[in-house]
């Protein structure tokens, strides 16, 4: 699992933060966002389950949000 966001940039501005996980088996999988201990559903955008043709599996998750002090 890889998370980093897209650019950097200042607090208090929209930040898109991108979840790529990679090569793992079996393709049932749920990613989700926690910010201060609760889950972000807002905002948030995936892409179907990629196959990588060996058996394994890849998808992104990303997370459009606005970072403030502390977060």
């Amino acid at each position: 699992v890889n998370i980093s966001p897209s650019k950097k940039g200042p607090l208090q501005h929209h930040n898109l933060l991108v979840c790529h996980v990679t090569d793992f088996y079996p393709g049932s999988i749920q990613v989700r966002w926690f910010l201060n201990g609760r889950e972000e559903t807002a905002g948030v955008v995936s892409t179907n389950l990629i196959r990588n043709g060996d058996w394994t599996f890849q998808i992104l998750v990303m997370l459009e949000m606005m970072p403030q002090q502390g977060d």
